[in-house]
């Protein structure tokens, strides 16, 4: 999945309403719910189903579905438009602060009181989003504006079956992984099918390198501690950012960062080619057995599904192994705070968009999603007994996140994030150190932490 981290400003075009994807009903038909929906990842059969739940409901209402990967700049265009008639928009994009402020999103507040399977909504989405909720937007008006859509956990997935056939521990810590890597290395196991070949401890995607956030991050929060990372994410200071700064969150992030270095640093541990990959064939490499591992995001397990029967594949998502010197380990990075599910201001059928949000929020839909997904919304599931766990990537998936006591995303409060100027702790999203690292074997750890230092305090002057 390619996550979209553009802000994209709000395009004055205009266009008239589009066709109804050939179910003869007009788009502005005011028993007709028009949802966009940012199919990627996930798919959308999880969302056809909640269509049919959600019209056998609401006899003689219908639901048109817009479903597409390149979805952004058609809600960008339609925003802008006079003529816009969506009613519901489900995708991924940071420009959703951009939307939310210049009053583009209608506001939810009604709905945070709303129930559903009897806990008030506000209550039922899920912690780690809580200061992604309420939003001042360019009038000084604060209103719920953005629903979350997922909450995924990311990781280390490695093939359940090459760690059986070779009698490979799974790690539980990041000396053991060490270990492995340096085992795999040593001991070559041949790719079947190309006696060619040997497995490489890892593949990735050198086209999408924010993939390795989500175990680093998880790292980050089990050297610096929970506390400390969430009060990082208040953004007060460019000095946050200091990684010399002993005992600092920072100064976390780039222990952990050098530890991944010396993972992804040796060519001996990559599959050749690795940085010219985009993520499907990172991933497709990963399912024909090239490579033990891959970090990555959880809507891993549906693209998979896409390459074909597996013959000697089985995926697993094993519980980050715990970081040497460790203060905290029951603490997670949740994927999800650049996705957005919103209502236009300009829908006429708003009521009937909240309704559809409810039946979403439900804990029937909550385990459909993840049977059908293999992922997780963003709402709490008071009874997932409705959970496939005969799938064992799914039961390998629900045990890590069982073990989770304390989320967080990478979302802020903090004017200079909600404004655009600072995208996380990155800086900037362009300005995370994987890719430098990964082309340049010159280059330090120290040189890419020293440039997001110099980054931070530009971009906090330039605030100002």
């Amino acid at each position: 999945m390619k996550k979209s981290t553009i802000l994209l400003p709000v395009m004055l075009v205009a266009i008239g309403a589009l066709s109804s994807c050939g179910n003869g009903r007009a788009k502005n038909d005011p028993k007709t719910l028009n949802v966009v929906l940012y199919n990627a990842g996930w798919g959308d059969e999880w969302l056809k189903d909640i269509i049919t739940k959600w019209e056998s409901e609401n006899e003689g209402y219908h639901v048109n579905l817009t479903s597409k990967y390149d979805v952004n700049t058609l809600i960008n265009r339609r925003l802008a438009s006079s003529k816009n008639t969506d009613d519901l928009y489900i995708a991924t994009d940071n420009g959703w602060k951009n939307y939310a402020a210049q009053g583009a999103f209608a506001p939810l507040d009604d709905l945070m009181d709303e129930t559903v399977d009897g806990v008030k909504v506000r209550e039922k989405i899920n912690d780690e989003f809580e200061r992604t909720l309420d939003f001042k937007d360019a009038k000084g008006n604060e209103h719920v504006y953005r629903l979350p859509w997922t909450a995924c956990m990311g990781g280390i997935y490695y093939n359940a079956k090459m760690f059986e056939e070779n009698g490979w521990s799974v790690p539980t810590t990041t000396a053991e992984l060490t270990a492995l890597v340096q085992n795999i290395v040593e001991n070559p196991v041949e790719v079947k099918g190309d006696d060619t070949r040997a497995v490489k401890p890892f593949v990735y995607t050198g086209e999408n390198t924010d993939y390795f956030d989500y175990t680093v991050f998880n790292w980050w929060l089990q050297t610096a501690g929970y506390d400390k990372v969430r009060e990082f994410y208040n953004y007060s200071s460019a000095e946050n950012f200091n990684y010399q700064t002993a005992g600092s969150a920072y100064e976390g992030l780039y222990k952990v960062v050098k530890y991944w270095r010396s993972l992804f640093g040796s060519a001996n541990n990559v599959v050749p080619g690795s940085l010219s990959y985009g993520n499907h064939q990172a991933q497709q490499d990963f399912f024909n057995g090239k490579a033990a591992m891959m970090f990555n995001g959880d809507w891993i397990y549906n693209e998979t599904l896409n390459y074909g029967t597996p013959k000697n594949f089985e995926l697993k998502l094993m519980k980050t192994p715990t970081f040497e010197g460790a203060t905290q380990t029951d603490a997670a990075y949740v994927i999800g705070s650049d996705q957005y599910i919103a209502v236009p201001a300009t829908s006429i059928k708003q009521d009937l968009a909240k309704s559809f949000l409810k039946v979403l929020m439900s804990n029937w839909s909550l385990s459909n999603f993840t049977n059908k997904s293999h992922g997780f919304l963003a709402y709490k599931n008071t009874d997932q007994s409705d959970i496939d766990r005969t799938n064992t990537y799914v039961d390998s998936y629900l045990n890590v996140r069982n073990s989770i006591a304390k989320t967080t995303t990478d979302a802020s409060e903090a004017k200079i994030y909600l404004d655009g100027t600072l995208n996380n702790c990155w800086v900037k999203h362009a300005t995370r150190p994987f890719l430098p690292l990964l082309q340049d074997s010159s280059k330090t750890v120290e040189e890419c932490f020293d440039a997001l230092y110099s980054n931070a305090k530009a971009t906090f002057s330039s605030a100002k």
